[in-house]
């Protein structure tokens, strides 16, 4: 269901799979994002990180740092010259991979929420 959700939205990223042992064990996404960056003035044109995602019999073997560090190797070499993403803070294992592949915190967004 990822996929047809995701195509619609996502039609221009790129997927990179991940494969071990004979089988898919994770993927990154990415792409063009469609407006200007509104939280970063002056960036017009910027790549995004949409999803990135690997087997939990597989984490903590590198895999996650090999499927961001080439979506940014594509990224780069398709032109953009910043690629953004959003994660939960409470997501501590995918943070240090994006930390550990240069990513840095860029602002912090609140969100709010009523009953009703």
């Amino acid at each position: 269901m990822f996929f047809v959700d995701n195509a619609v939205k996502y039609g221009s990223s790129r997927i990179v799979v991940a494969e071990a042992d004979g089988h898919a064990v994770g993927f990154v996404m990415w792409g063009p994002a469609l407006e200007p960056a509104w939280f970063d003035p002056g960036v017009e044109r910027w790549a995004e990180l949409d999803e990135l995602h690997v087997h939990p019999k597989y984490q903590g073997r590198g895999i996650g740092t090999r499927l961001v560090r080439s979506a940014a190797r594509e990224a780069r070499a398709a032109g953009f010259a910043v690629m953004y993403l959003v994660t939960e803070a409470s997501n501590a294992s995918a943070r240090r991979v994006y930390e550990k592949n240069g990513f840095r915190e860029h602002n912090r967004i609140v969100r709010y929420k009523i009953e009703l």
